[in-house]
């Protein structure tokens, strides 16, 4: 018996980082999404997800505000390119950010698909819920 509960225990503690994972439609709108150009102030790099901060002016002219984006896994990001001396390295240089805004009506929290860093770079960074990557901009 104490055998059998412990491995049922130990099967659902296993499972409960699962159960904290959402959908990206849950918490984001696919249907409002936006180029936002601004400067890259920091990166970090945690689990489950990364994250970029850009000081962007408002409506693209007003005044500035820091947007949150939310990014893949770091594991993910790794894997194709986007590691974290590739993301710092345009810290404080104006980025282009393709994001997506959050459903629940947080200002300025997007999950970002795509950077273009300040080298030229373009870094997929999230889902491509949109399709934009034929987009000339993202080429």
């Amino acid at each position: 018996m104490r055998l059998t509960f412990s491995i049922v225990f130990g099967l659902l503690l296993a499972a409960a980082p699962a159960w904290a994972h959402h959908a990206f439609a849950v918490e984001f709108d696919a249907k409002k999404c936006s180029d936002i150009t601004g400067v890259l102030t920091k990166v970090s790099y945690e689990n489950p997800h990364a994250y970029i901060f850009v000081d962007a002016k408002e409506g693209g002219s007003g005044p500035v505000v820091t947007k949150t984006f939310q990014l893949s896994s770091t594991s993910n990001l790794k894997r194709g390119g986007a590691t974290y001396a590739a993301m710092n390295a345009s810290v404080g240089k104006e980025v282009l950010v393709r994001g997506c805004a959050s459903r629940n009506g947080e200002d300025n929290r997007y999950a970002a698909s795509f950077v273009k860093l300040a080298d030229g770079t373009i870094q997929r960074v999230g889902q491509d819920v949109e399709g934009v990557f034929g987009n000339k901009i993202w080429r």
